[in-house]
């Protein structure tokens, strides 16, 4: 389960820079005979975007919950900031394969999306969505009482690491966990 759900988040923050591809390059939606303008398309986009994202968070509740008592971590430091930066590095990808006026071009992008989609997967903390944003979540470094340095995706506030519990954090991967409690 823990291998689909890491393959689901992996697909799932990639997700928002094919739909970016896809408006890059006037893709519209054309279902039987109608096509969509180009506003429609967006939106539908996005629509797919979020809708896959709450999708990965209400399978994430069935991984086994773990417990993080009181007084596990030592250190604790906000994320978000670090991970926007690569995430538009996936952005401005996405808009350079559209650029240009060849069809080899969707080739292009999804052959540097699947290696993306492969180095993010084995990656240890680039699980970063940003629409997870948008639900509320953030995204903390924390540095363990052994010193190592995880990622908590999580909707608490946290101020103090020494203060921080919960019993339904989701083991991700060794070094990522999701805090699935408010």
């Amino acid at each position: 389960m823990a291998v689909f759900f890491r393959l689901l988040l992996t697909f799932s923050s990639l997700l928002l820079s094919f739909s970016v591809y896809l408006v890059a390059s006037d893709y519209k939606i054309k279902i039987f005979s109608y096509t969509f303008n180009f506003l429609q398309s967006i939106s539908t986009y996005f629509f797919i975007v979020i809708v896959f994202s709450v999708i990965t968070l209400f399978i994430a509740r069935l991984i086994h919950d773990l417990d993080f008592p009181v007084d596990s971590f030592e250190s604790i430091e906000i994320a978000n900031d670090s991970f926007l930066p690569s995430y538009l590095g996936y952005f401005f990808v996405a808009l350079s394969a559209a650029s240009y006026d060849k069809p080899i071009n969707l080739h292009s992008f999804l052959y540097v999306f699947f290696i993306m989609a492969i180095f993010i997967y084995c990656s240890r903390i680039s699980f970063f969505n940003p629409i997870f944003l948008l639900f509320g979540y953030n995204f903390f470094y924390v540095t363990t009482k052994n010193g190592v340095k995880i990622i908590l995706i999580t909707k608490k506030t946290i101020k103090d690491p020494l203060r921080f519990t919960s019993g339904k954090v989701k083991k991700i991967n060794e070094y990522t966990y999701l805090d699935m409690e408010k």
